[in-house]
């Protein structure tokens, strides 16, 4: 077998990731910065993080793709926004610290979740008598620090409008272009956390929403259908699951209801 196989076959193993044999000279330019630090071959290499926990983790972080943007797949936000936070608001008018737990799983650089803590600002005038968190989870150590980091170039932002910049961004550097700071009106409400999807869940649920979006296409189907199993588990009776738009749950069992393209209902 190839080491760059065997790579391939570990990234699977470990992380679900199916790649393709079209994806070999992807696997091998991701990891050639990585083999000139280490000062050694990829023969070497494959050898050395079969056996290596702590590279793994670098491995996974080289070979992850962590696309993402603000206000991404609007949709769901608005569906978000205008459906499920007015429907809990009237069912929960009575409590007076009502509960709202959502889960992002695939955080990446941190643009998903940012977003959905600054929809819950603009929607819930009294966020205050909340108990809310956002639990921001993804397997790329390396984005997860550019998350909790919440520093993003005037370029990445620009989907927002100068409503949500207020309500969502500080500016951190002027220069040009400028700098933006997550504002800490949503950093309160995120917390993040590294999760490997294939490993044990800490988290017990019940989530209200569950955003796992553009992670499954990565998955094959069996591996599909077992992480949908294990987050319906999870999802609250109600909840609603969002997918990405090139994503589909047609062929997995799962007994959820669809309601607008890439949303479904429990």
């Amino acid at each position: 077998m190839s080491p760059t196989q065997t790579i391939m076959d570990l990234a699977y193993d470990l992380a679900g990731i199916a790649l393709g044999q079209g994806k070999q000279a992807m696997v091998e330019a991701r990891l050639g910065k990585r083999l000139r630090q280490l000062g050694c071959d990829l023969r070497d290499y494959a050898q050395r993080v079969t056996k290596d926990p702590a590279e793994q983790v670098v491995m996974l972080d080289l070979l992850t793709t962590n696309h993402t943007a603000w206000l991404r797949e609007p949709a769901h936000f608005d569906d978000l926004e205008r459906r499920v936070l007015p429907a809990l608001v009237a069912k929960r008018a009575k409590e007076p610290h009502p509960k709202l737990r959502i889960w992002c799983a695939a955080a990446a650089t941190g643009e998903e979740p940012w977003t959905i803590a600054m929809t819950l600002v603009r929607s819930l005038p009294d966020l205050e008598r909340w108990d809310v968190a956002v639990l921001a989870t993804d397997i790329s150590t390396r984005a997860l620090t550019r998350a909790e980091a919440g520093l993003y170039s005037e370029d990445r932002v620009s989907a927002l409008s100068a409503q949500d910049r207020q309500i969502a961004l500080t500016v951190a550097e002027r220069t040009v272009p400028k700098v933006y700071s997550v504002a800490p009106g949503l950093r309160r409400l995120v917390h993040f956390a590294r999760l490997n999807l294939m490993e044990d869940w800490p988290m017990r649920g019940p989530f209200e929403v569950i955003f796992c979006r553009n992670v499954m296409i990565y998955f094959d189907r069996d591996t599909q259908q077992r992480l949908v199993t294990r987050m319906i588990s999870l999802l609250a009776p109600g909840g609603t699951l969002y997918v990405g738009h090139a994503e589909s749950l047609s062929s997995i069992t799962h007994g959820l209801t669809p309601i607008i393209p890439a949303a479904y209902v429990r």
